[in-house]
């Protein structure tokens, strides 16, 4: 799955509130009010035709117009509800939060370019993109605040630590499979005499073919990633240390690079969020609900209405054919 459906969905249709529709108490022009807040139907226009820009996204999206008119509308409207909703809460984002973000998407998308990329395909455009993910770290912060008081057991933590264990203790090796001890002698004494022949022996002498041409690199993994001859033997081995394993593959010569350890109070909070995801989704949908219903929502029933029951989040949903518009152009009545 592309990292930009993971980050288009939240912001699209994940709005879990409750809040009924008032027909025409918007402003003339008005797509919508959220609260005194009026999203004008010139906004609601720039907003479909800068995401609509992207050739990918107009064939992609733009088929059925009048239905991406009313998915971003739906978007802005939620935006509005989650400020107000973290303000609620004395919840805030910072540049750092944001560009944090932004890192580990890329990281999954394979790089920043890619990610811009997945997003202006999305519908989302680079420039953008950081005011969308904002609010998608605005909505993730106030749903860790909701839960920062819920309690966890320590006996809960511990049990899902060690389900987890190999996120949490790894070990980076790289090795060298050969078919004999003789020759895994013989390689071990060369490198441990000249350790930058390794790479080198490994492309040469190593029989598993996925890794020998970087090296043997296995890079960082847990111990449930390998047979536990040469599970067992690496992770009791010191760093920078070189070692001979035998396992029903072979004989390996190992290079112990390095041992990553995270303890349980280091990945409390993320396991603490695991933990408590279902609660963590039922008080952000009761806060989100709650806030709604505080500052009132109206849409103008040129673009659709608020369905509640729409999906397991809500959405602006369509009236009916006669009373839909195929572009956001502003009602010279409101």
């Amino acid at each position: 799955m592309k990292v930009v459906a993971r980050l288009v969905a939240p912001l699209t249709v994940s709005l879990a509130v409750v809040i009924g529709l008032s027909g025409c108490n918007t402003s003339p022009g008005a797509a919508a009010l959220v609260g005194d807040d009026r999203i004008s139907a010139d906004t609601l226009q720039q907003e479909v035709n800068r995401a609509l820009a992207d050739p990918q996204a107009d064939a992609q999206l733009g088929a059925d117009r009048a239905a991406f008119t009313r998915t971003e509308l739906g978007r802005l409207i939620h935006n509005r509800i989650i400020a107000a909703a973290a303000a609620a809460h004395h919840v805030t984002v910072s540049a750092a939060d944001i560009d944090a973000q932004i890192a580990s998407f890329a990281q999954q998308a394979g790089g920043v370019t890619q990610l811009q990329q997945q997003a202006a395909q999305g519908g989302v455009p680079k420039k953008e993109l950081r005011d969308f993910i904002r609010f998608y770290v605005m909505e993730q912060k106030l749903a860790d605040a909701l839960v920062a008081d819920v309690p966890v057991s320590q006996s809960d933590l511990q049990a899902a630590y060690q389900q987890n264990i190999d996120q949490y203790d790894q070990v980076h090796s790289a090795h060298i499979l050969v078919k004999t001890k003789a020759q895994a002698d013989s390689i071990l004494a060369q490198v441990r005499a000249d350790p930058t022949k390794f790479a080198a022996l490994a492309a040469r002498f190593s029989s598993d073919t996925s890794n020998k041409a970087s090296g043997g690199d296995l890079g960082f993994a847990g111990k449930g990633q390998f047979v536990p001859e040469f599970s067992d033997a690496i992770f009791a081995a010191k760093p920078g240390s070189f070692i001979e394993v035998h396992s029903q593959f072979g004989w390996h010569v190992v290079h112990v690079i390095a041992h990553r350890r995270v303890s349980l109070a280091k990945a409390a909070p993320q396991l603490k969020t695991t933990l408590l995801k279902d609660a963590r989704d039922r008080l952000l949908a009761t806060a989100e609900k709650a806030q709604a219903k505080r500052l009132g929502i109206h849409v103008n029933p040129r673009y659709g209405r608020w369905d509640p029951s729409k999906g397991p989040s809500g959405d602006v949903v369509a009236i009916g054919a006669k009373q839909e518009v195929s572009t956001p152009s502003p009602s010279p009545n409101g």
